[in-house]
């Protein structure tokens, strides 16, 4: 079945930034694909279509001019586009996420190598990894078409939760 899309046409007037820079936040968060300036769009889903329209609420609070079309078709080649540029971003996402887990695991393992963590140090570190796995629970939210870089950035998680699970055990051998 193709995909239904939500197609959100929206102007802002130029000034003030922060209520374009708002907006361009809110979208990026949900993971919008942008057509054109102004023009965005994002698979129709009851979250999905919930968050456009409270973004087409603000906009017109900011004086602006929005218009929300749902569900809407795309042609096969721009769906594929929108989508594969989707793919793209989650990818990149991801990648930041993996580069990330991986500097954290390095940094574990190197102090590792010289002494073991504190009880709040363990700590510390449990709370960096919760801060890791928010992040990858946020970009999963917007990866509307399953990024196989997800896979990898779930076993690089997993990695960082594992070697936790060993430092909090006193288990870690050096």
């Amino acid at each position: 079945m193709p995909v239904q899309w939500l197609v959100l046409i929206y102007t802002l007037p130029p000034e003030p930034t922060r209520k374009r820079a708002f907006v361009w936040r809110e979208l990026k968060k949900l993971g919008a694909v942008y057509l054109r300036d102004g023009v965005c769009v994002l698979p129709d889903q009851p979250a999905t279509r919930q968050a456009m329209q409270a973004l087409v609420d603000r906009v017109r609070t900011f004086d602006g001019q929005a218009a929300l079309i749902e569900p809407g078709r795309m042609d096969e080649l721009t769906a594929t586009e929108v989508a594969g540029q989707s793919v793209a971003a989650r990818g990149a996402e991801y990648a930041a996420l993996r580069e990330s887990a991986s500097q954290f695991l390095d940094h574990v393992r190197r102090e590792l190598r010289h002494r073991d963590f504190s009880a709040s140090e363990a700590e510390t570190l449990m709370e960096d990894l919760r801060k890791l796995r928010r992040w990858f629970e946020q970009i999963r939210g917007r990866d509307y078409f399953a990024s196989e870089a997800a896979v990898e950035a779930q076993a690089a998680l997993t990695e960082c939760e594992s070697t936790l699970r060993d430092v909090r055990g006193g288990v870690v051998a050096r």
